[in-house]
Formats: structure tokens, sequence, C-alpha cells
């Protein structure tokens, strides 16, 4: 159980830290003349972004979901070896 909090809390913490990094970044991008917005459909889009900011977030969900679903699926240790640690 520790060994998969320890997963989670690492892989969300470095999806924080990349998203740190992607705001920070993405403020010298003002002059980017390739902007792309999103469809969501039902008639809705997003404001017009750089193109590194979209693949940006793209990567950290990503990685967050990734470790989430490693998490997840990391085997359960039998009460004995809960029992030596």
């Amino acid at each position: 159980m520790v060994r998969r909090f320890l997963l989670l809390s690492t892989g969300w913490g470095v999806g924080i830290l990349m998203l740190l990094c992607l705001s920070l970044g993405a403020q010298n991008l003002e002059r980017s003349s390739e902007r792309l917005s999103l469809d969501l459909g039902l008639n809705r889009t997003t404001i017009p972004l750089p193109s590194g900011v979209i693949i940006g977030v793209g990567l950290i969900i990503g990685v967050v979901a990734g470790s989430s679903a490693s998490a997840l699926a990391w085997p359960r240790s039998s009460s004995v070896e809960e029992e030596r640690e």
C-alpha cells in the first residue's frame, strides 16, 4: 500500500512541477505566430493557444494518467510481506 501511494504521489508531484514549468514558459510565447484553438464540441472552442501549450498539457495529462494507472495496477502484497516491512 505504501508503494502504491509513493508511486501515485510521485507521479502527481511530477505532473504539478511540469505544469508549473509550462506555465512559466508559456509567458514567453505571446509573440508566437502559430496559435491553435481546440474544438470541444457543442459549438464551444477554447481561446487561441500556442501549440507548445497544447502539446505540454497533453504530455502532463499523460504522465499523471500513466502514474495513476500504474499505481492501480501494482500487485497487492500478501499479509506476510506486509509484516516484514
